[in-house]
């Protein structure tokens, strides 16, 4: 009997990590190359974190944000 309530309580446990691990995930936006990138990160709220992806020719603004609607630019 207690196999059997092991067997549906982890999926369950599982189920829910899931669901709590989707909503914490951010977005990213490319903003083209690395010239001025915290500047234009920045409209995307204080939370924002910018950083050069340099495996893109020239180097690419990368903008990772929480994912709330876009900023009016």
């Amino acid at each position: 009997m207690a196999k059997a309530k092991f067997s549906v309580v982890f999926p369950i446990i599982f189920l829910i990590m899931f669901a709590l691990a989707e909503d914490c995930m951010g977005c990213q936006v490319m903003l083209g190359d690395c010239r001025k990138c915290g500047i234009r990160c920045s409209s995307y709220g204080r939370h924002a974190e910018a950083h050069c992806d340099y495996r893109y020719e020239g180097g690419a603004c990368i903008c990772d944000f929480p994912c709330n609607p876009p900023p009016n630019l």
